[in-house]
């Protein structure tokens, strides 16, 4: 979230006005002050009152619907009217003191977020935007607006059009899966250990991540941080953490994957020492828990400031997240190869071969990351990750070897540079009987999505860890995966989960961990294959009974969200959301809604 709001702050989308006013009006006073502003180089005197007629509390937290209260076309003229004001302010000569505390400014006027989480974040994140204006002289607002506001369409002037070259040929024959032979893989993700969680605090905080230990206290059972966690805006605090990784572990398994983020959500104070430390903390735990090969990933809230992931050839040490890779390569490094750390080293991914005919790929997919400020700077395949992948697999194929890809950022919300998804898509399509398994984070949640070919041939199926951390309204969670021993697919998973609330009420006695269910046996499916998925999915479409029971898994049965429940325009999202790998490509989407609407006749 940190670059993020410093980008809101940028071009300040104002989608409600205060009661005397309405939308149009306190959207036009805005736009009016901000055009005032950029022709003229000097704040308008009622420049702080139009602001304070459009508040915007909590936009980035998914609390104000953008689209719902102005068009798509209105909030990017706006977000091409500010961005063109601070690269002019810049142009002539504005301190970095100065753009701090003119975005600061804005951003608690508009009431995004209080004083202290504003400063935090737009401090962390200033200097790689002053980078970025300072070193691309032909910066055009398209390019900042395009990439950032995604989910309004906003033209980014082909700024992130490009391609990666897939090699020629078809994917393998597919071997069929016997089961005769299994072994077991642990799925972790998205722990957000949280150092700073207290219990008895205030669970209603009004801050970004709340329980923390200088905030309010609780004042009733209703908004009191329990010991385990908390259905808000909560992490994971040391304890929990450790009980998850104990419970994880009396399974039997041969190796452990952890998708990403160790790091917690309180976006405003991180550091590289923090987060340094975290990370650290992690690691360390996961070896005292786990006597066998952890294969983790990197996440977002990784590196200072989070979300963002430095471009090639920066040699400002206090801008380049090169410590980032430096630091895991050296923790990590008992499980990997001296090879692996080499691309690790380079760009946060790296590929091993824990057993004959059995590789993995880990990839740092949050350079496609649309809040990661630096794609502004140069998105054209960080790192040169999708080249190296595509080599990978090419070798995988000549050798006979099954890959399973474990990454952090999933493909196909407006999250994930489309470009990037497009060609992650195409190199999988051509690897498909390759890739035996594909597993992500981020979400929190219990998710999967189905690739499909040019044919509409479901190809692929990525499997979401969900979290340890409830944040938010998730009770903590992990998997446990059965794999063929010869071809290496995945036959089967089993998600265990506990009740926050009931471990609340009694924090003295044991956690009850228990098993929430088995895929096969859940949703009656013969196999895991990607044809088999893709039948599901349309029986989910029009058996809803089956859509409600994905919801519910994919927050753990939570009491929250069980109450909250999921009505039509859920349940389609839910559908949509599955098939869509690629942001804009909503075919497959259309044609699974259309089934729901039929069946409802």
């Amino acid at each position: 979230m940190g670059a993020k709001l410093f980008g809101f702050v940028l071009f300040c989308l104002c989608v409600s006005a205060s009661t005397s006013n309405t939308i149009e009006d306190g959207f036009q006073l805005t736009t009016r002050a901000f055009t005032e502003y950029l022709n003229t180089g000097v704040r308008p005197g009622y420049f702080s009152y139009a602001l304070s007629q459009c508040p915007l509390p909590n936009i980035l937290r998914g609390h104000t619907d953008v689209k719902a209260a102005i068009g798509d076309s209105q909030v990017c003229y706006l977000c091409s009217q500010i961005v063109d004001l601070f690269i002019l302010k810049r142009r002539l000569g504005m301190t970095d003191v100065e753009m701090a505390k003119e975005a600061s400014d804005i951003c608690i006027t508009l009431k995004i977020e209080n004083e202290r989480v504003c400063d935090g974040i737009i401090n962390a994140n200033l200097g790689i935007f002053m980078y970025i204006i300072d070193n691309n002289a032909d910066l055009k607002n398209t390019s900042v607006c395009g990439l950032i506001l995604t989910n309004y369409n906003c033209d980014s002037g082909n700024a992130y059009e490009w391609t990666v070259e897939v090699p020629s040929g078809k994917t393998v024959d597919k071997v069929k899966a016997n089961g005769t032979n299994t072994f077991n893989i642990l799925h972790i993700s998205d722990i957000h250990y949280d150092p700073l969680y207290t219990p008895g605090k205030s669970s209603q905080c009004g801050e970004p991540l709340c329980c923390q230990d200088d905030q309010p206290d609780g004042t009733d059972d209703s908004n009191t941080c329990g010991y385990w966690s908390d259905y808000s805006d909560a992490d994971t605090p040391f304890h929990t953490m450790q009980e998850a990784l104990r419970e994880s572990g009396t399974h039997e398994f041969d190796y452990v994957y952890y998708t990403g983020d160790f790091v917690s959500h309180r976006v405003w104070s991180t550091s590289v020492e923090n987060n340094t430390r975290d990370i650290i903390a992690v690691t360390d735990q996961f070896k005292a828990y786990y006597n066998v090969p952890v294969y983790p990933v990197l996440g977002n809230h990784e590196p200072h400031p989070l979300n963002v992931w430095s471009s090639d050839g920066v040699d400002d040490a206090t801008l380049s997240t090169q410590w980032v890779f430096d630091l895991v390569a050296e923790q990590w490094g008992e499980w990997l190869t001296e090879d692996a750390k080499k691309t690790l080293l380079k760009g946060g991914y790296y590929t091993v071969s824990p057993r004959k005919g059995f590789r993995i790929v880990a990839l740092n997919s949050n350079v496609c990351y649309t809040v990661n400020w630096w794609l502004v700077n140069d998105s054209e395949d960080p790192h040169d990750q999708l080249a190296w992948l595509a080599e990978v697999l090419l070798d995988a194929e000549k050798n006979s070897e099954s890959v399973h890809l474990l990454m952090h950022i999933p493909t196909g919300s407006s999250e994930c540079l489309s470009s990037w998804s497009r060609e992650f898509r195409k190199i999988l399509r051509r690897f498909s009987n390759t890739i035996t398994g594909h597993f992500s984070g981020h979400t929190h949640r219990d998710l999967l999505w189905v690739y499909y070919d040019d044919d509409e041939q479901a190809v692929g199926v990525s499997w979401n860890g969900a979290s340890v951390t409830p944040f938010s309204n998730s009770n903590p969670s992990y998997k446990l995966y059965q794999i063929d021993g010869e071809t290496f697919d995945v036959l089967d998973f089993e998600e265990w989960t506990f009740n926050l609330t009931l471990a609340n009420l009694n924090p003295t006695r044991d956690v009850d961990w228990y098993k929430l269910y088995s895929f096969k046996e859940a949703y009656g499916v013969g196999s895991m294959e990607p044809s088999e998925v893709d039948k599901l999915l349309t029986r989910m479409a029009e058996d809803h009974s089956l859509i409600q029971k994905y919801y519910n898994y994919k927050f753990r049965n939570s009491d929250v969200a069980v109450k909250n429940g999921c009505n039509t325009s859920c349940q389609k999202s839910l559908l949509c959301d599955m098939v869509t790998t690629v942001h804009g490509d909503t075919e497959k989407c259309e044609e699974l809604k259309k089934l729901y609407d039929e069946s409802t006749k």
